[in-house]
């Protein structure tokens, strides 16, 4: 078995989730979006903390500022963020948030510090970095890639951050 069938086992297992949760119609609108705003997260990190540590020809985790030799790190660091983000959409969509705001921004602004805004604004700054392939011969490169990132990364996590912020201190 490839880290790859491994990664669609575990999307299986949250898609079943997920799925199961979102049946459960427990959530209002903007929790619904707030929980989405953390799936890139989990779907980005499906085998590396796994890989970190079982896999000698891992080359290590790279993501934003994080950067991470193969080893105990990996499963503990990635490990933590997809822990704390499956654990925050699970609470998201389950309604059950009232007392984790504030975990949650701290999460989220961390998620915002070393990754969320370093990769957005290192495509911006040097947009032949910013490359996506998907197969052989499709590449997206240039600022396309930092609209996908600012899409799917940035922008998510900025508004779970703020969302989180403003839940988690509002007088």
């Amino acid at each position: 078995m490839t880290w790859l069938h491994f990664g669609y086992i575990l999307l299986g297992f949250y898609v079943i989730w997920f799925t199961i949760l979102l049946l459960k119609k427990q959530f209002t609108r903007a929790l619904l979006l707030f929980g989405i705003a953390h799936i890139p997260y989990l779907l980005i990190n499906l085998v590396a903390p796994f890989r970190g540590i079982m896999d000698l020809d891992y080359a290590g985790y790279s993501f934003g500022l994080l950067n991470l030799p193969q080893g105990p790190l990996v499963p503990l660091v990635v490990g933590g963020i997809v822990i704390a983000c499956l654990f925050i959409v699970s609470k998201a969509w389950l309604g059950q948030m009232d007392k984790l705001w504030k975990f949650s921004f701290a999460i989220d602004l961390v998620l915002s510090i070393v990754i969320a805004v370093p990769v957005f604004i290192g495509i911006l700054i040097n947009p032949s970095e910013g490359r996506i392939q998907l197969g052989e011969f499709l590449t997206i490169s240039g600022y396309v890639v930092a609209l996908i990132i600012l899409g799917l990364f940035s922008g998510p996590t900025l508004y779970a951050c703020y969302y989180s912020w403003k839940k988690a201190f509002r007088s």
